[in-house]
């Protein structure tokens, strides 16, 4: 359990350190009025949370690690108080977290700091990040009034939640319930509409045949469901997939039928009912191999 405590009068340290991660990645527990009339650029207003920070579960349950960065991305967290913000930063390294810094804003400090690192007004911003496939292929995708998206093994939801706030009409389905609630959580904390359906995609008709404009799917690997994807998908509908492949560097714990072949995906929509817009065999940004596709369903009929 580690993190940095910086000095709110050494306004080098805390500059380099702005300058040095991509927002948002500043956590501001400060009041809401307070944080409105100067904050860092691309903080998160979450006030109070560091009044939790002294019990572990009760940290937890008021601020659960959907609503955070990465576990592998740097994070700062700043208060009006130094022991606050050190409380804090304490109990999120102790839930493994171990990129961390921690700051008291003082006026001086604020004022101190470069003009693009300061920031006024409420913010938008989120901690937590949708899937970057998903978020770099946007453009490919249907418009919301074309039809649903389905996400399938959407787990605690960013996937789901960050379409929804850009108007689509979306459905998430996952075996876990507590995973379940956590994203009728965070869609509740953006304020959208999120439909959610407790199922294992591997039990027959688990899954509403659709057709769907949209389907995503994550780091959920189900082969089934693969070959099942024209027959979801309607005509001119997308198909987003981004999950684990087989390559040096992926954990132990990612078991054998959850990891991709060499060119298995790629192979799994070669066929005469998908165009391919994009595809890659790369690594996500926390460093496992991974591959991704984004697929168009051609117009005609699908397998049976």
């Amino acid at each position: 359990m580690s993190f940095i405590s910086l000095h709110d009068k050494d306004i080098g340290s805390v500059a380099e350190f702005l300058d040095r991660v991509p927002p948002p990645a500043v956590l501001d527990e400060r009041a809401r009025e307070v944080f409105a009339a100067g904050h860092f650029r691309g903080a998160v207003s979450l006030p109070y949370v560091a009044d939790s920070a002294a019990d572990a579960g009760t940290l937890e349950a008021v601020l659960p690690s959907i609503f955070l960065p990465p576990r592998h991305q740097p994070m700062l967290v700043v208060s009006a108080d130094a022991a606050r913000a050190q409380a804090l930063a304490q109990g999120l390294a102790a839930r493994g977290r171990a990129r961390l810094a921690a700051v008291a804003v003082t006026d001086a400090l604020l004022a101190g700091l470069p003009a693009h690192l300061v920031e006024r007004g409420p913010s938008d911003c989120t901690l937590w990040q949708p899937p970057h496939w998903l978020v770099a292929h946007a453009d490919l995708l249907p418009p919301p009034v074309l039809g649903h998206v389905l996400d399938v093994g959407c787990g605690a939801g960013r996937a789901a939640v960050w379409l929804a706030a850009r108007g689509y009409r979306v459905t998430g389905v996952d075996w876990q319930p507590e995973a379940l609630a956590l994203a009728q959580r965070l869609a509740a904390s953006r304020c959208v509409s999120l439909r959610v359906v407790e199922a294992d995609i591997r039990d027959a008709g688990a899954l509403s045949p659709g057709p769907w404009a949209v389907i995503v799917n994550v780091r959920c690997l189900d082969r089934g469901l693969l070959a099942r994807m024209p027959d979801l998908v309607g005509d001119g509908g997308v198909a987003v997939v981004r999950t684990f492949r087989e390559a040096p560097g992926l954990p132990d714990d990612v078991t054998a039928r959850h990891r991709l072949r060499p060119g298995e995906l790629a192979r799994a929509f070669a066929s005469p009912y998908w165009h391919v817009l994009a595809h890659e065999e790369g690594f996500d940004d926390d460093g496992r191999p991974a591959a991704g596709i984004v697929a168009r369903r051609r117009g005609g009929r699908a397998p049976a």
